[in-house]
């Protein structure tokens, strides 16, 4: 009876951890879908259609082409004599943006899925950002570059990027506000910028000096500039020995080392703001006329397509296309520009005509044009008029 009654015990121990053990695999499937559902869901609020394309401009492996989408998985990057206007997809703001020849660009994932903001990251070259509508209330857009982020909220501006790392923002419209960035603190896992004491003041710092600019000024935040700023605070050191313990699987410890840098506890709070105290603020300057005049012109180039017919895959080129017509003539002059070549008119013997700067490879006769690049052979070129 005894054996009888171990065994049933048996069973229904069994039972219960097989449901268990079902539960939580369930569970974690569910936790699983849910964080795939998100990260689409980012990916969703983060991308951006080809509106208009010049010469050779990559993401990883593939040429990009007029009316192709961009998403956060993608690094966008222009060649010499080459340009690419991107048109956010999912923003109503209308953001247009011009990446420049030899400019890197990538959209990054949302912080928060819930919300619609964006986040934008420019490694090196130039670009103009242009927000044709007002953002709502729960809309945001930010540029990251390596020495500086910008905030926006509705205007025209500009971000060159020099050899140095040295980033240049000049505000054509509206106003942004601009602060220093330090690509080895936001390295930092987020648990360790939570504990670290010195982390938490240096960044309430960079906050503290951030600028907004108005239309008609700039700011140049330079590479020497976060270069002292790190060797000042004692991160230069700090960071790497943080980063080292982290490898490790020890976080806790790269805290503590970060703290280190400002001595005792007491002392802390003191010590890192004085040595931040000692760094001079950055500049706000007015921008030269010359320089406004010749971009804004460049800016009104910068027409975006309605949110809705955006959206619509089937119709997008159509619409695109539709678009550039408008503005041909202007962006005719643009390809004229960027390749250092005058436009001509391709006669094709079936009697189309097609307007742009031409190129022959052989017997391949390429036309850049506000359609982006066509090719055709030779065999049915009837010839070229200017």
């Amino acid at each position: 009876m005894k054996s009888k009654q171990t065994s049933t015990i048996f069973i229904l121990t069994m039972l219960v951890l097989l449901f268990t053990w079902s539960c939580k695999k369930e569970s974690k499937e569910i936790e699983r879908n849910a964080g795939s559902d998100i990260q689409q869901e980012a990916i969703k609020q983060n991308s951006a259609v080809v509106i208009f394309v010049v010469g050779d401009v990559r993401t990883q492996d593939r040429k990009l082409s007029f009316g192709e989408t961009i998403s956060i998985t993608d690094v966008v990057k222009t060649g010499k004599k080459s340009l690419c206007d991107l048109q956010l997809i999912e923003s109503n703001s209308g953001t247009v943006i011009r990446l420049k020849p030899e400019t890197e660009f990538k959209i990054d994932p949302s912080t928060n899925p819930s919300q619609a903001d964006v986040n934008l990251t420019l490694k090196s070259g130039s670009s103009l950002f242009k927000i044709n509508n007002k953002l709502s209330k729960n809309e945001s857009i930010r540029v990251t570059t390596p020495t500086m982020v910008a905030g926006v909220r509705g205007t025209s501006f500009s971000i060159d990027i020099s050899r140095k790392g040295d980033a240049l923002i000049q505000v054509f419209e509206g106003s942004v506000v601009a602060r220093p960035n330090i690509p080895e603190l936001e390295s930092l896992p987020d648990d360790v910028k939570l504990n670290s004491k010195t982390v938490q003041i240096i960044e309430a710092s960079l906050e503290r000096n951030e600028v907004t600019l108005e239309a008609g000024q700039k700011v140049n935040i330079t590479q020497s500039y976060t270069d002292k700023f790190l060797k000042d605070t004692g991160l230069k050191e700090a960071i790497p020995k943080a980063l080292d313990s982290i490898q490790k699987g020890d976080s806790g410890s790269a805290s503590q080392i970060l703290d280190a840098i400002s001595g005792t506890k007491e002392a802390r709070a003191s010590k890192v703001e004085a040595k931040i105290a000692l760094i001079p603020s950055i500049k706000v300057e007015k921008s030269k006329d010359k320089e406004l005049s010749s971009q804004l012109r460049e800016f009104e180039e910068l027409i975006a397509l309605e949110k809705a017919k955006l959206e619509n895959e089937s119709t997008r080129k159509t619409e695109i296309t539709a678009r550039s017509k408008k503005k041909e003539e202007t962006l005719i002059k643009r390809i004229e520009q960027i390749t250092g070549k005058s436009s001509e008119t391709l006669v094709l013997k079936n009697g189309s005509r097609i307007q742009g700067v031409i190129f022959q490879e052989g017997e391949i006769y390429h036309v850049l044009s506000t359609e982006g690049r066509q090719s055709f052979q030779e065999s049915e070129v009837e010839g070229t008029e200017f």
